[in-house]
C-alpha cells in the first residue's frame, strides 16, 4: 500500500466506528486463489483499538500503519503470529503470495490496525470479508 498517506475516510457501517478505504497497489497479497486482492482494489477497513499485541487479529486481512524507525509504512497483511517474550511483544506479517518473506516487528513499532470488512476490485466487483 505504501506511504500511509492515501486513504479515503467514508460513513460508518456500525454505530460508533471509523472506517476507510485504502487503495491497494502490488501483488504481495494476490496468490491466485479467491481470497486475493488484487493490485487497483481498495479496501474498506474498520479501525480497531489495540493496545497490546495480544489485540492483534490473528489470520485476518488487515491494513497496519508502523512506523519502522522513522519511516511509515501502510501495508495489507494479516498477522499470522505473536511473541510475547519478557520485556518484548512483536508481530509476524504475512502475504498471501508465496514469493514473499513473513516479516517480524516489535509491538513499539504498531501504530495503527484497520481490520479489512470488504474488497472492492477495480473490475468494479466487490464482496465483503468474513
Amino acid at each position: 500500500l505504501g506511504k500511509p498517506k492515501y486513504y479515503i475516510d467514508t460513513a460508518g457501517q456500525k454505530e460508533g466506528e471509523r472506517y476507510f478505504w485504502f487503495p491497494t497497489m502490488g501483488d504481495s497479497m494476490n496468490d491466485g486463489t479467491p481470497r486475493s486482492v488484487r493490485s487497483g482494489s481498495l479496501v474498506l477497513g474498520r479501525l480497531l483499538q489495540i493496545n497490546s499485541v495480544q489485540d492483534m487479529p490473528l489470520h485476518q486481512l488487515i491494513v497496519i500503519i508502523i512506523n519502522d524507525g522513522g519511516r511509515k509504512f501502510c501495508m495489507l497483511k494479516n498477522v499470522c503470529e505473536i511473541k510475547i517474550e519478557e520485556d518484548e511483544e512483536s508481530f509476524c506479517l504475512h502475504s498471501y503470495n508465496p514469493r514473499y518473506d513473513d516479516y517480524w516487528y516489535p509491538f513499539s513499532c504498531f501504530e495503527f490496525m484497520f481490520l479489512v470488512e470488504r474488497v472492492r476490485n477495480a473490475d468494479g466487483g466487490e464482496y465483503e470479508i468474513m
